[in-house]
């Protein structure tokens, strides 16, 4: 995979796609079919849909999966992941790939689940077929089958609530370089691109920005897309004089990772120096790229060698992937598999897919320390709003407020709400 192909997946949670619901029907023979298949006296079959430009989840999914199936299975029965189908972005395609996975291959869930345009929430609910996976997709969104392991990601507009941890995390950054104050006062702007994603990001992102005590002193989607600007100068000029005629002290983008180099690079050379953050740029092969960056993931990283249920999860990766690194992509469908192992043990010694799905609909899932807690039935429309902030200094990653969770917050108001 191309490094601008594999770019656009680390943007997943600042940019997820929206659009409009295809709920595609099926013969009531099919229902009748999802509903029983699936599950023998010794295997639970499963099947996963990606985006083309995220193989490696499929990967870190069976990585889980092995780990499980080594042990003897869940009460006996080995998971087979039957396939993990792509719907290379496109909403028809992946609508097509869900009913195929269901219809044909009689999966009892769609286990992982990562696809920033994934449009098959509502047949499978029709289907009573759960899924689970990373929640970037308005599909998870108060979908009583869809199970994000972070939670619902991403809202429909007008936002209600807004997750904060990327906010507060950059306040304990602060404290932990010892700034008494932390983010409080601080001015920050904000600039998204000129898309559904980027106004939704933008809201969020302000609301979270105020939770935490900061100036907002801009807030613009502005950035074309879906082609990146040629030249960022008019963009660079606004920001750095958006705080009365000074720079900010915190730029965050909610865009694309080509956009964030891009514009990045620009502010590097126009002599930005305050901090530069995102949510797309966390990768080992983005390292040299994100140079002095400050990074947002909702979960912990491998760096963290100190936290040992960090390290199985690593360890586990490693032994799947062989050389190749441990990316976002691939700890997402290994945390989607996990969640799906959980509910599955909670489901019961006879296990079917509804089962499955009442299970997961009152669990709280985590790996302590790693992901989680994800809380349901509150996570149908809440994020969990944990974070870790990291920075790049070329070479690697450097952990600079350790994981932790935080508080998501309504809009307007700001106030937390119970989570």
């Amino acid at each position: 995979m191309g490094r601008f192909r594999w770019f656009r997946w680390l943007a997943l949670v600042a940019v997820a796609a929206l659009g409009a619901s295809m709920l595609g029907g099926a013969p009531a023979s099919a229902r009748v079919r999802a509903q029983s298949n699936g599950i023998s006296s010794t295997e639970v079959k499963v099947g996963g849909i990606v985006d083309s430009q995220a193989p490696d989840t499929g990967v870190g999914a069976q990585a889980r999966f092995d780990e499980e199936n080594a042990k003897g299975g869940v009460n006996g029965r080995k998971i087979n992941l039957v396939e993990t189908a792509t719907d290379n972005g496109d909403p028809n395609q992946d609508l097509a790939v869900a009913k195929r996975l269901v219809e044909q291959d009689g999966v009892a869930a769609i286990v992982p689940v990562q696809s920033v345009v994934f449009q098959g929430g509502s047949y499978l609910a029709q289907q009573k077929i759960p899924f689970f996976g990373w929640g970037i997709s308005t599909q998870f969104y108060k979908n009583p089958y869809g199970f994000g392991f972070t939670g619902s990601a991403v809202a429909p507009s007008p936002l209600k609530s807004a997750n904060a941890s990327w906010a507060l995390s950059i306040d304990a950054m602060f404290r932990n370089q010892g700034d008494k104050n932390g983010a409080k006062g601080k001015a920050v702007a904000l600039i998204a691109q000129e898309n559904d994603s980027g106004q939704v990001g933008l809201e969020a992102g302000v609301a979270a920005a105020k939770a935490a005590g900061m100036k907002v002193v801009y807030q613009k989607a502005s950035l074309p897309f879906p082609t990146p600007p040629s030249d960022y100068t008019p963009f660079v000029t606004q920001l750095l004089a958006s705080n009365n005629g000074k720079a900010p002290d915190v730029i965050f983008m909610v865009t694309q990772a080509g956009v964030v180099i891009g514009l990045s690079k620009a502010l590097s050379e126009a002599g930005y120096t305050g901090i530069n953050t995102n949510a797309a740029l966390y990768d080992p092969r983005a390292a040299a790229v994100s140079k002095g960056m400050t990074v947002y993931t909702q979960f912990d990283v491998p760096e963290d060698t100190a936290n040992a249920n960090m390290q199985k999860v690593v360890t586990a990766l490693k032994n799947a992937l062989g050389t190749k690194p441990i990316t976002q992509t691939a700890l997402a469908g290994y945390f989607g598999a996990d969640m799906f192992i959980q509910a599955l043990k909670k489901a019961g010694k006879n296990p079917t897919s509804q089962k499955i799905q009442q299970a997961a609909a009152k669990m709280t899932y985590q790996i302590k320390g790693v992901v989680g807690p994800t809380k349901y039935p509150a996570s149908f429309t809440l994020a969990s709003p944990c974070a870790t902030l990291v920075q790049s200094d070329g070479t690697a990653y450097k952990i600079v407020a350790p994981y932790k969770c935080y508080t998501n917050i309504s809009i307007p108001g700001g106030k937390p709400i119970k989570y």
